[in-house]
């Protein structure tokens, strides 16, 4: 039998995909195969499935031997299909995900080969969900992928182009892929200029930056292009990297506060970025005046503090700000800070001190309703006096959900 495939194995390949096609009506792709097919697996699936209008997803992560040579195969094998059919490359592709599959900034250029539109006339319908994680993609890999997030897609309409029209991918996740404060400006610049003049990724709404040895330098940059190159982004990922205080203050400054919120805005503070929800910055060794920079934000709705060695000295200096609650932020997660038990005490107290009847009072004098519904403090000394803090909490916010770590007097018990 393992001589009859070994004799057939694309042919018996090509039927069982066809199959494939016919039995199931979401195209879900999973090759758990690769690592015995290798290049030629590669070949086989991308003249297979070049110009299908069907296919919506495709999973090859977790293949160490696909590397760039096996992307530059997949990639021609795309393209000589797609280009004697006229069409876009994957014209139907949703989500892509190629984490963990060793590929360098040669195997970025050929993906984008495959991505990009042959002509203006010629472009994929749907934007692209992207996941190149734990690659050695690097700083030169980032170049590409520049080129890549400016590229339109057609959603929209035609009439737009340029800068005007989304990209081609909505969701990039480039998580652990060593490219460094360079690759960050690199992916920052425009796709039509060598220098590092900014450019323009309208349709991108998430981005997953996280363990890449970004510093505070790398995210200043990526803070000034915040209030005008990313239109649309709603979630950034800056986790593991050491952003350091300064970095974070820099990043929080582009985004609008609790102030603008109000309306108490000057013209320079119109230039923020105003579409940005959900921030994580957990493991950044953010500091304390990092922790109470991203609290003064007036737009987002999650935001991910967890790890960052506030201790008990965070806490108390950041329990002012949390008094009554947030007025944006839904989900806090101030996990793993290792603060003490009086220091927890202290800002659940503050959090249930709603001082008046329609909301708090914040110190630029307005109102607001808090929007906390999770708060995660595990990772934080917790006991008795922290279970009764908790108990009068939920007597203001009884709808609010705190994650904490077991009472101490339970876990000796």
């Amino acid at each position: 039998m393992e001589e009859f495939v070994s004799s057939y194995d694309d042919v018996f390949f090509d039927m069982l995909v066809v199959l494939f096609l016919h039995v199931y009506s979401k195209m879900f792709l999973l090759f758990y195969t690769l690592t015995r097919r290798g290049k030629d697996g590669l070949q086989a699936i991308g003249r297979t499935f070049g110009s299908s209008n069907h296919l919506k997803q495709i999973n090859l992560s977790r293949n160490q031997n696909i590397g760039n040579d096996g992307m530059i195969t997949f990639a021609t094998s795309i393209v000589k299909t797609t280009v004697s059919d006229n069409m876009a490359s994957l014209p139907s592709l949703e989500t892509l995900i190629l984490s963990d599959c060793n590929i360098g900034p040669l195997g970025i250029q050929s993906l984008a080969q495959v991505l990009t539109p042959l002509t203006d006339n010629i472009r994929r319908a749907q934007p692209i969900n992207l996941t190149i994680s734990s690659n050695p993609i690097g700083a030169e890999g980032c170049d590409t992928l520049s080129k890549l997030i400016s590229i339109p897609s057609d959603k929209e309409g035609e009439g737009g182009g340029g800068s005007s029209s989304p990209s081609i991918l909505s969701h990039l996740f480039i998580s652990q892929c060593s490219i460094g404060d360079e690759g960050l400006v690199n992916l920052l610049k425009s796709s039509a200029s060598t220098t590092t003049t900014m450019g323009h990724f309208s349709g991108l709404s998430f981005l997953d930056l996280s363990e890449n040895s970004i510093t505070k330098d790398g995210v200043k940059v990526l803070a000034e292009s915040l209030t005008r190159s990313w239109p649309d982004l709603v979630e950034l990922k800056l986790a593991k990297n050491e952003l350091e205080s300064e970095g974070v203050v820099a990043l929080m400054k582009s985004l609008i506060t609790r102030s603008d919120k109000v309306g108490h805005s000057t013209e320079e503070e119109e230039e923020k970025n105003t579409t940005l929800d959900n921030l994580d910055i957990s493991c950044t060794n953010c500091g304390i005046e990092g922790a109470k920079a991203a609290l003064m934000s007036g737009g987002l709705t999650t935001l991910r503090l967890f790890n960052n060695r506030l201790g008990s000295d965070g806490f108390y200096a950041i329990a002012s700000l949390l008094q009554g609650g947030h007025p944006s932020i839904e989900n806090l997660d101030l996990g793993g800070n290792n603060a003490d038990e009086d220091a927890v005490v202290a800002l659940l107290n503050s959090i249930a001190d709603n001082n008046t009847t329609t909301g708090t009072t914040i110190n630029d004098g307005s109102n607001f309703t808090s929007t906390l519904s999770v708060l995660e403090i595990g990772g934080n000394k917790f006991g008795s006096d922290a279970m009764e803090a908790l108990n009068r909490l939920k007597v203001v916010f009884p709808e609010l959900d705190v994650a904490h770590d077991k009472p101490i007097q339970e876990a000796a018990g």
